[in-house]
């Protein structure tokens, strides 16, 4: 049976883009295109009206969020999917941020896939199961409640909200070290004592934390360190910023457990 959602697929990839397409086609999707662009797609969507299914991936998972918050705007009533390499936490909460209705990681079975796509199209919301199980070891902290999203509430420095800002990007402690022109040893110290101020296990709840209350969000562009191994340079302050827009993501402004945990990346 014909499913009656028209799916359009904005991939710059034209092979993988209609390699996705032949998929769809044979399990019975009305696959309307493969647009490379943003321009192709809205003129797509806006003669179909709102019953549309996008598709996005993009060699880099920050390029699928960016192209997510620019259909949401161009078409509001569009349905919109990611098919993403990486499932940290911090990127799929970013993601529903910006507008997504599902987030897929790339190593999903196409039985899979069509499933996920028929629950986006009735208007589920699709989360990576990784979240779900990093969910269920998060238990409540009465420490932190809802509206606590200042820097100084828990005395975290300059330098540890730019290491918060490389964990909500899901960076590990090489990148960071060498973002930051730090050493990698330093990092490590850096997370310990965040995984400390903030009362949570690891690197995914401390990410979780820095983006439902507001005090990072994920960098579109790289930051450039001072010349140096250990030189610091001042940043600037985030501001609290909107918390978790949507029911779909309430379940990741939760507290967490006062547990200390190893800082390594895994």
């Amino acid at each position: 049976m014909r499913e009656n959602i028209a799916i359009a697929i904005m991939n710059r990839n034209e092979i993988e883009g209609e390699g996705l397409k032949r998929i769809l086609v044979d399990r019975q999707f009305q696959t309307v295109d493969v647009c490379r662009d943003l321009r192709a797609l809205t003129e797509i969507g806006r003669n179909i009206s709102d019953n549309i299914l996008v598709i996005v991936t993009a060699p880099a998972d920050s390029t699928s969020i960016d192209l997510c918050r620019q259909i949401r705007t161009e078409l509001a009533g569009a349905k919109i999917l990611l098919l993403a390499h990486s499932c940290a936490s911090g990127l799929v909460a970013e993601a529903f941020r910006e507008g997504a209705d599902g987030y897929v990681s790339k190593d999903t079975s196409c039985a899979s896939l069509v499933q996920m796509i028929r629950l986006v199209a009735l208007g589920e919301k699709i989360i990576p199961s990784q979240v779900v199980f990093e969910l269920a070891e998060v238990r409540s902290d009465p420490r932190w409640v809802d509206g606590d999203n200042r820097v100084d509430k828990a005395k975290i420095s300059e330098r540890e909200v730019e290491i918060l800002r490389g964990l909500v990007n899901g960076e590990p402690n090489k990148v960071i070290s060498r973002r930051l022109g730090i050493r990698e040893a330093t990092v490590k110290v850096h997370i310990k004592s965040i995984l400390r101020k903030l009362h949570v296990a690891n690197r995914t709840q401390a990410a979780i934390w820095a983006l439902s209350r507001g005090v990072v969000k994920r960098s579109t562009t790289a930051l450039l360190p001072k010349a140096g191994l250990e030189g610091e340079r001042p940043v600037e302050r985030p501001g609290a910023g909107d918390g978790m827009a949507g029911a779909q993501i309430a379940a990741l402004k939760a507290a967490f457990t006062p547990i200390e945990a190893s800082a390594g990346h895994h």
